[in-house]
């Protein structure tokens, strides 16, 4: 593939060098998907925040922080590459729903790791509403 000018960011064997952790980001996260991949792992996404709910309910909030940090690593790219499917009248109040599901997922991230229950259900609350709302725009 690289013969063709497919591969993206920096070929895996010099990845691997770097550690773990950088390899794993090189890989899977930075290459960037096409604005109609990027709109499916946004709405995969919703649907894998909506399943998390038994696991806020029984508390398991180190399984609950690894989650949304994972979504968080790859999501920020992922609302900029399907920004484009949109046209330019929508992208204002697309850029508002994607700005607060952001901001909502921060918070949850920071209540879960305190951990505060009443407060990490509100946000997970917030961030479901805020992702429906993105996702509805999509």
């Amino acid at each position: 593939m690289a013969v063709l000018g497919l591969q993206h960011g920096t070929p895996p064997v010099l990845a691997q060098n770097w550690g773990t952790r950088s390899f794993i980001k090189e890989r899977f996260f930075e290459p960037g998907l096409s604005p109609e991949d990027a709109v499916a792992r946004i709405r995969q996404t919703a649907e894998g925040l909506h399943s998390i709910r038994y696991m806020l309910e029984t508390m398991a909030w180190r399984y609950i922080i690894f989650y949304i940090r994972l979504k968080q690593a790859y999501l920020s790219q992922d609302l900029k590459n399907a920004m484009n499917t949109l046209p330019e009248g929508r992208r204002q109040d697309y850029v508002k729903a994607a700005n607060e599901l952001v901001d909502n997922m921060m918070e949850l991230d920071y209540y879960v790791r305190t951990p505060k229950v009443y407060e990490s259900y509100l946000y997970y609350e917030k961030t479901l509403k805020s992702i429906d709302a993105l996702v509805s725009l999509l």
